[in-house]
Protein backbone atom coordinates (compact mmCIF):
# COMPACT_ATOMS: atom_id res chain seq x y z
CA UNK A 1 0.00 0.00 0.00
CA UNK A 2 1.41 3.65 -0.72
CA UNK A 3 2.35 5.77 2.05
CA UNK A 4 2.00 9.28 3.09
CA UNK A 5 4.48 10.60 1.77
CA UNK A 6 3.85 9.43 -1.90
CA UNK A 7 0.85 10.91 -1.66
CA UNK A 8 2.32 14.26 -0.81
CA UNK A 9 5.15 14.00 -3.16
CA UNK A 10 1.98 13.06 -5.85
CA UNK A 11 -0.03 16.71 -4.45
CA UNK A 12 3.33 18.71 -4.86
CA UNK A 13 4.03 17.76 -8.21
CA UNK A 14 0.89 18.47 -9.57
CA UNK A 15 0.71 21.87 -8.21
CA UNK A 16 3.88 23.28 -9.39
CA UNK A 17 3.52 21.49 -12.43
CA UNK A 18 7.23 20.06 -12.85
CA UNK A 19 9.24 17.93 -11.33
CA UNK A 20 12.11 19.98 -11.04
CA UNK A 21 10.24 22.50 -8.89
CA UNK A 22 8.33 20.03 -6.84
CA UNK A 23 11.88 18.19 -6.14
CA UNK A 24 13.62 21.21 -4.83
CA UNK A 25 10.19 22.14 -2.57
CA UNK A 26 10.78 18.85 -1.05
CA UNK A 27 14.17 18.78 -0.89
CA UNK A 28 14.60 15.94 -2.60
CA UNK A 29 16.51 14.67 -5.41
CA UNK A 30 14.38 14.46 -9.18
CA UNK A 31 14.98 10.88 -9.73
CA UNK A 32 14.48 10.16 -6.40
CA UNK A 33 11.11 12.22 -6.35
CA UNK A 34 10.42 10.48 -9.99
CA UNK A 35 11.40 6.76 -8.59
CA UNK A 36 8.51 7.71 -5.96
CA UNK A 37 5.88 8.25 -8.34
CA UNK A 38 6.55 5.69 -10.58
CA UNK A 39 6.61 3.32 -7.89
CA UNK A 40 3.27 4.96 -6.77
CA UNK A 41 2.10 4.34 -10.62
CA UNK A 42 2.65 0.84 -10.12
CA UNK A 43 1.33 0.30 -7.04
CA UNK A 44 -2.08 1.50 -8.07
CA UNK A 45 -2.19 -0.23 -11.24
CA UNK A 46 -2.49 3.51 -13.57
CA UNK A 47 -1.09 6.08 -14.98
CA UNK A 48 -1.21 9.68 -12.62
CA UNK A 49 1.02 11.68 -14.93
CA UNK A 50 1.59 12.51 -18.85
CA UNK A 51 5.00 13.71 -18.93
CA UNK A 52 5.81 16.41 -21.86
CA UNK A 53 8.62 18.89 -22.60
CA UNK A 54 6.61 21.55 -21.28
CA UNK A 55 6.02 20.00 -17.89
CA UNK A 56 3.73 17.08 -16.13
CA UNK A 57 0.18 17.48 -16.87
CA UNK A 58 -2.40 14.96 -14.62
CA UNK A 59 -4.46 11.98 -16.01
CA UNK A 60 -8.02 11.48 -15.03
CA UNK A 61 -6.78 8.83 -12.35
CA UNK A 62 -4.53 11.48 -11.55
CA UNK A 63 -6.63 13.98 -10.83
CA UNK A 64 -9.06 12.28 -9.23
CA UNK A 65 -5.91 11.29 -6.48
CA UNK A 66 -4.85 14.53 -6.38
CA UNK A 67 -8.34 15.73 -5.27
CA UNK A 68 -8.51 12.71 -2.48
CA UNK A 69 -5.40 13.40 -1.48
CA UNK A 70 -5.02 17.16 -0.85
CA UNK A 71 -7.97 16.65 1.28
CA UNK A 72 -6.49 13.80 3.39
CA UNK A 73 -3.38 15.67 3.77
CA UNK A 74 -5.16 18.23 5.02
CA UNK A 75 -7.21 15.96 7.62
CA UNK A 76 -3.53 14.70 8.50
CA UNK A 77 -2.25 18.24 9.19
CA UNK A 78 -5.12 19.00 11.07
CA UNK A 79 -4.93 16.15 12.93
CA UNK A 80 -1.52 16.86 14.48
CA UNK A 81 -2.14 19.90 14.78
CA UNK A 82 -5.15 19.00 17.03
CA UNK A 83 -3.26 16.31 18.77
CA UNK A 84 -0.27 18.73 19.95
CA UNK A 85 -2.74 20.17 22.38
CA UNK A 86 -2.75 17.22 24.34
CA UNK A 87 0.88 17.51 24.86
CA UNK A 88 2.95 20.61 26.56
CA UNK A 89 5.73 20.81 24.54
CA UNK A 90 7.02 18.46 21.13
CA UNK A 91 10.38 17.17 21.05
CA UNK A 92 12.96 16.89 17.99
CA UNK A 93 15.03 14.06 18.49
CA UNK A 94 18.41 15.15 16.21
CA UNK A 95 21.61 13.89 15.75
CA UNK A 96 24.21 15.34 15.32
CA UNK A 97 28.59 15.01 15.14
CA UNK A 98 30.82 15.97 17.86
CA UNK A 99 31.90 18.85 15.72
CA UNK A 100 28.33 19.91 14.91
CA UNK A 101 26.90 19.30 18.22
CA UNK A 102 29.98 21.35 19.84
CA UNK A 103 29.80 24.48 17.53
CA UNK A 104 27.05 25.06 15.27
CA UNK A 105 24.02 23.77 17.33
CA UNK A 106 24.25 25.29 21.08
CA UNK A 107 23.16 28.60 19.97
CA UNK A 108 20.49 27.59 17.56
CA UNK A 109 19.02 24.98 20.23
CA UNK A 110 18.81 27.79 22.58
CA UNK A 111 17.47 30.14 20.44
CA UNK A 112 15.05 27.76 19.32
CA UNK A 113 13.96 26.35 22.94
CA UNK A 114 13.30 30.15 23.97
CA UNK A 115 10.70 30.25 21.35
CA UNK A 116 7.40 28.47 21.31
CA UNK A 117 8.82 25.42 19.86
CA UNK A 118 9.29 22.15 21.93
CA UNK A 119 12.34 20.47 23.66
CA UNK A 120 15.09 18.98 21.71
CA UNK A 121 16.56 15.76 22.42
CA UNK A 122 20.43 15.74 21.11
CA UNK A 123 22.28 12.63 20.18
CA UNK A 124 26.00 12.50 19.39
CA UNK A 125 27.67 9.72 17.52
CA UNK A 126 31.35 10.15 16.18
CA UNK A 127 30.43 9.06 12.32
CA UNK A 128 27.59 10.25 9.55
CA UNK A 129 27.38 6.25 8.77
CA UNK A 130 25.85 5.80 12.88
CA UNK A 131 23.87 8.69 12.45
CA UNK A 132 21.84 7.94 9.26
CA UNK A 133 22.00 4.54 10.87
CA UNK A 134 19.64 6.16 13.62
CA UNK A 135 17.32 7.55 11.40
CA UNK A 136 16.31 4.90 9.89
CA UNK A 137 15.65 2.70 12.76
CA UNK A 138 13.45 5.81 14.09
CA UNK A 139 15.31 6.50 16.95
CA UNK A 140 15.78 10.02 15.85
CA UNK A 141 14.05 12.50 13.70
CA UNK A 142 16.20 14.66 11.70
CA UNK A 143 20.11 14.11 11.81
CA UNK A 144 23.21 16.97 10.61
CA UNK A 145 25.95 14.69 9.04
CA UNK A 146 28.52 15.82 6.48
CA UNK A 147 29.29 14.53 2.66
CA UNK A 148 25.88 12.93 2.61
CA UNK A 149 22.45 12.73 1.53
CA UNK A 150 19.75 10.77 2.29
CA UNK A 151 17.56 7.97 0.19
CA UNK A 152 14.10 8.41 -0.04
CA UNK A 153 11.65 8.82 1.81
CA UNK A 154 14.01 11.19 3.55
CA UNK A 155 14.86 14.71 2.43
CA UNK A 156 18.30 16.03 2.64
CA UNK A 157 19.25 19.64 3.00
CA UNK A 158 22.69 20.72 2.36
CA UNK A 159 23.41 23.73 5.04
CA UNK A 160 26.61 24.76 4.82
CA UNK A 161 30.38 24.52 3.45
CA UNK A 162 33.25 24.76 5.21
CA UNK A 163 37.34 24.20 5.01
CA UNK A 164 39.84 22.31 6.58
CA UNK A 165 42.25 24.64 8.90
CA UNK A 166 45.86 23.40 9.90
CA UNK A 167 46.38 23.73 14.01
CA UNK A 168 50.04 24.27 15.29
CA UNK A 169 51.44 26.31 18.08
CA UNK A 170 52.38 29.97 17.24
CA UNK A 171 56.43 29.63 16.95
CA UNK A 172 55.94 26.46 14.81
CA UNK A 173 58.03 27.70 11.71
CA UNK A 174 54.71 26.76 9.44
CA UNK A 175 53.09 29.80 11.52
CA UNK A 176 54.66 32.03 9.51
CA UNK A 177 53.07 31.45 6.20
CA UNK A 178 50.28 32.61 5.32
CA UNK A 179 48.64 29.20 4.02
CA UNK A 180 49.74 25.77 4.80
CA UNK A 181 51.53 23.36 2.13
CA UNK A 182 49.79 19.70 3.10
CA UNK A 183 52.99 17.48 2.08
CA UNK A 184 55.07 19.56 4.36
CA UNK A 185 52.09 19.27 7.13
CA UNK A 186 52.15 15.84 6.76
CA UNK A 187 55.99 15.28 7.62
CA UNK A 188 55.44 16.53 10.81
CA UNK A 189 54.43 14.28 13.85
CA UNK A 190 50.32 14.73 13.80
CA UNK A 191 47.69 14.24 16.23
CA UNK A 192 44.52 12.81 14.67
CA UNK A 193 41.18 11.11 15.61
CA UNK A 194 40.98 7.51 16.01
CA UNK A 195 38.37 5.43 13.98
CA UNK A 196 35.66 5.57 13.35
CA UNK A 197 35.85 8.94 12.71
CA UNK A 198 34.37 11.16 9.63
CA UNK A 199 37.29 13.87 10.19
CA UNK A 200 39.93 11.49 9.80
CA UNK A 201 38.57 9.41 6.77
CA UNK A 202 38.53 13.35 5.48
CA UNK A 203 42.01 13.75 6.28
CA UNK A 204 42.77 10.00 4.43
CA UNK A 205 40.89 10.88 1.16
CA UNK A 206 43.05 14.32 1.11
CA UNK A 207 46.13 12.20 1.30
CA UNK A 208 45.55 10.06 -1.46
CA UNK A 209 44.35 12.64 -3.76
CA UNK A 210 47.63 14.43 -3.34
CA UNK A 211 49.93 11.25 -2.90
CA UNK A 212 51.19 12.11 0.85
CA UNK A 213 51.34 9.72 3.28
CA UNK A 214 51.58 11.06 7.07
CA UNK A 215 54.58 10.71 8.68
CA UNK A 216 54.17 10.07 12.54
CA UNK A 217 50.75 9.94 13.67
CA UNK A 218 49.35 9.97 17.60
CA UNK A 219 46.14 8.62 17.71
CA UNK A 220 43.48 10.47 20.43
CA UNK A 221 39.55 9.83 20.93
CA UNK A 222 38.65 13.66 21.54
CA UNK A 223 38.90 16.93 19.74
CA UNK A 224 39.64 18.83 23.02
CA UNK A 225 42.75 16.35 24.13
CA UNK A 226 43.95 17.14 20.47
CA UNK A 227 43.81 20.50 20.93
CA UNK A 228 45.54 20.15 24.10
CA UNK A 229 48.18 17.82 22.99
CA UNK A 230 49.31 19.89 19.97
CA UNK A 231 49.03 23.13 23.04
CA UNK A 232 51.91 20.95 24.55
CA UNK A 233 53.77 20.71 21.16
CA UNK A 234 53.17 17.21 20.48
CA UNK A 235 52.03 17.62 17.50
CA UNK A 236 49.60 19.14 14.41
CA UNK A 237 46.32 18.69 14.15
CA UNK A 238 43.73 19.53 11.60
CA UNK A 239 40.19 21.10 13.31
CA UNK A 240 36.79 22.19 10.75
CA UNK A 241 36.88 25.91 10.37
CA UNK A 242 33.41 26.22 12.59
CA UNK A 243 35.70 24.63 15.38
CA UNK A 244 38.34 27.24 15.27
CA UNK A 245 36.73 29.55 17.53
CA UNK A 246 37.30 27.23 20.63
CA UNK A 247 41.18 27.21 20.71
CA UNK A 248 41.06 30.29 22.92
CA UNK A 249 44.32 31.33 24.72
CA UNK A 250 46.46 27.97 24.14
CA UNK A 251 48.79 29.50 22.39
CA UNK A 252 48.20 28.16 18.46
CA UNK A 253 46.95 29.52 15.73
CA UNK A 254 44.95 28.31 12.05
CA UNK A 255 46.01 28.33 9.15
CA UNK A 256 44.47 27.59 5.52
CA UNK A 257 45.96 24.84 3.37
CA UNK A 258 47.57 25.40 -0.13
CA UNK A 259 45.51 22.73 -1.13
CA UNK A 260 42.64 23.08 0.43
CA UNK A 261 39.47 20.49 1.52
CA UNK A 262 36.35 20.37 3.61
CA UNK A 263 33.08 19.14 3.87
CA UNK A 264 29.76 19.86 3.53
CA UNK A 265 27.05 20.20 6.30
CA UNK A 266 23.70 18.77 5.15
CA UNK A 267 20.28 18.25 6.72
CA UNK A 268 18.70 14.88 6.79
CA UNK A 269 14.79 14.27 8.05
CA UNK A 270 11.88 12.40 8.60
CA UNK A 271 9.29 14.02 6.22
CA UNK A 272 7.03 14.88 8.88
CA UNK A 273 9.86 16.44 10.79
CA UNK A 274 11.25 19.14 8.03
CA UNK A 275 9.36 22.01 8.82
CA UNK A 276 10.94 22.23 12.41
CA UNK A 277 14.36 20.77 11.76
CA UNK A 278 14.73 23.65 9.57
CA UNK A 279 13.12 26.13 11.95
CA UNK A 280 15.70 25.00 14.38
CA UNK A 281 19.14 25.17 12.06
CA UNK A 282 17.56 28.56 10.90
CA UNK A 283 16.78 29.13 14.27
CA UNK A 284 18.41 33.27 14.83
CA UNK A 285 21.72 33.13 16.40
CA UNK A 286 22.51 37.29 16.96
CA UNK A 287 25.93 36.14 15.34
CA UNK A 288 26.87 35.87 11.72
CA UNK A 289 26.57 31.95 10.55
CA UNK A 290 29.80 30.46 10.13
CA UNK A 291 31.04 29.05 7.90
CA UNK A 292 29.81 29.63 4.19
CA UNK A 293 26.03 28.92 3.79
CA UNK A 294 26.00 26.02 0.97
CA UNK A 295 23.91 26.44 -2.14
Amino acid sequence: MFRLEQLAYLVATAEKGSLNKAAKALYLSQPALSKQLALLEKQLGCRLFHRKRTGIELTEAGRYLYERASLILEQVEETVAGIKRFSEQQRLRIGALPSVANHYLPERVAAYTAGEAGKVALVVKDTSEELTALLEEGTVDAVLVQNRAGDAPFLTRPLLHESYLAVLPADHPLAEKEAVDFAAFCREPLLIHRDPCDIREDFRRQCRRLGVQAAHLLELDFNDSLLAYAAMGNGLTIVPEMAAASLGDKGLVVRPFCQPFGRTISLICHPGAVREAVRLCEAETGEPSSPRSAE
